[in-house]
Protein backbone atom coordinates (compact mmCIF):
# COMPACT_ATOMS: atom_id res chain seq x y z
CA UNK A 1 0.00 0.00 0.00
CA UNK A 2 1.51 3.27 -1.14
CA UNK A 3 1.97 6.44 0.85
CA UNK A 4 2.48 9.67 -1.07
CA UNK A 5 4.05 12.65 0.66
CA UNK A 6 4.06 16.13 -0.84
CA UNK A 7 7.19 18.14 -0.17
CA UNK A 8 10.18 19.87 -1.62
CA UNK A 9 13.93 19.37 -1.86
CA UNK A 10 15.80 22.27 -0.31
CA UNK A 11 19.35 23.35 0.44
CA UNK A 12 20.08 25.63 3.40
CA UNK A 13 22.73 28.34 3.33
CA UNK A 14 23.26 30.42 6.48
CA UNK A 15 19.69 29.72 7.63
CA UNK A 16 18.08 30.61 4.30
CA UNK A 17 16.77 28.50 1.44
CA UNK A 18 19.37 28.44 -1.32
CA UNK A 19 17.57 27.36 -4.47
CA UNK A 20 20.56 28.27 -6.62
CA UNK A 21 22.71 25.75 -4.69
CA UNK A 22 20.21 23.02 -5.46
CA UNK A 23 20.09 24.05 -9.11
CA UNK A 24 23.88 23.97 -9.25
CA UNK A 25 23.88 20.43 -7.91
CA UNK A 26 21.33 19.24 -10.46
CA UNK A 27 23.56 20.29 -13.35
CA UNK A 28 26.59 18.25 -12.25
CA UNK A 29 27.65 14.62 -12.59
CA UNK A 30 30.26 12.28 -11.15
CA UNK A 31 32.87 13.54 -8.68
CA UNK A 32 31.67 17.14 -8.92
CA UNK A 33 28.12 16.10 -8.04
CA UNK A 34 29.40 14.08 -5.05
CA UNK A 35 31.50 17.03 -3.82
CA UNK A 36 28.59 19.47 -4.10
CA UNK A 37 26.30 17.00 -2.31
CA UNK A 38 28.75 17.03 0.63
CA UNK A 39 29.11 20.83 0.56
CA UNK A 40 25.40 21.59 0.03
CA UNK A 41 23.36 18.65 1.35
CA UNK A 42 19.75 18.54 0.24
CA UNK A 43 16.86 17.94 2.62
CA UNK A 44 13.34 16.82 1.85
CA UNK A 45 10.79 19.00 3.64
CA UNK A 46 7.46 17.20 3.86
CA UNK A 47 4.37 19.37 4.17
CA UNK A 48 1.42 17.14 3.32
CA UNK A 49 0.36 13.52 2.97
CA UNK A 50 -1.77 12.86 -0.12
CA UNK A 51 -2.18 9.10 0.21
CA UNK A 52 -1.68 7.04 3.34
CA UNK A 53 -1.35 3.26 3.09
CA UNK A 54 -3.38 3.31 -0.11
CA UNK A 55 -6.08 5.66 1.23
CA UNK A 56 -6.64 8.97 -0.58
CA UNK A 57 -6.31 11.69 2.09
CA UNK A 58 -6.78 14.79 -0.09
CA UNK A 59 -10.34 15.34 1.15
CA UNK A 60 -9.26 15.11 4.80
CA UNK A 61 -9.02 18.39 6.73
CA UNK A 62 -5.48 19.82 6.75
CA UNK A 63 -5.05 19.29 10.50
CA UNK A 64 -5.86 15.59 10.14
CA UNK A 65 -3.41 15.21 7.23
CA UNK A 66 -0.68 17.04 9.15
CA UNK A 67 -1.29 14.87 12.24
CA UNK A 68 -0.96 11.78 10.00
CA UNK A 69 2.29 13.18 8.61
CA UNK A 70 3.62 13.82 12.12
CA UNK A 71 2.71 10.25 13.03
CA UNK A 72 4.57 8.92 9.98
CA UNK A 73 7.69 10.86 11.00
CA UNK A 74 7.45 9.53 14.54
CA UNK A 75 6.61 5.97 13.51
CA UNK A 76 9.54 5.74 11.07
CA UNK A 77 11.87 7.89 13.20
CA UNK A 78 12.54 10.15 10.22
CA UNK A 79 15.31 12.71 10.71
CA UNK A 80 17.69 14.66 8.47
CA UNK A 81 17.76 14.69 5.51
CA UNK A 82 13.99 14.44 6.11
CA UNK A 83 12.31 17.44 7.70
CA UNK A 84 8.72 18.00 8.74
CA UNK A 85 7.37 21.41 7.80
CA UNK A 86 5.98 23.13 10.88
CA UNK A 87 2.21 23.15 10.93
CA UNK A 88 0.53 26.31 9.78
CA UNK A 89 -3.15 26.86 9.61
CA UNK A 90 -4.84 27.04 6.23
CA UNK A 91 -5.25 30.52 4.71
CA UNK A 92 -9.03 30.27 5.06
CA UNK A 93 -8.72 29.84 8.86
CA UNK A 94 -6.49 32.91 9.11
CA UNK A 95 -8.94 34.95 7.03
CA UNK A 96 -11.86 33.81 9.19
CA UNK A 97 -10.05 34.92 12.36
CA UNK A 98 -9.30 38.36 10.87
CA UNK A 99 -12.99 38.83 10.03
CA UNK A 100 -14.01 37.94 13.60
CA UNK A 101 -11.74 40.56 15.17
Amino acid sequence: MATHINGELIVWEAGWLAFERLQGRLQRRGATAARLAREWPAHFVAFDVLRLAGTDTVAWPYRRRHAALEELFSEHQLAAPWALCPSTEPVSAGRARRVER
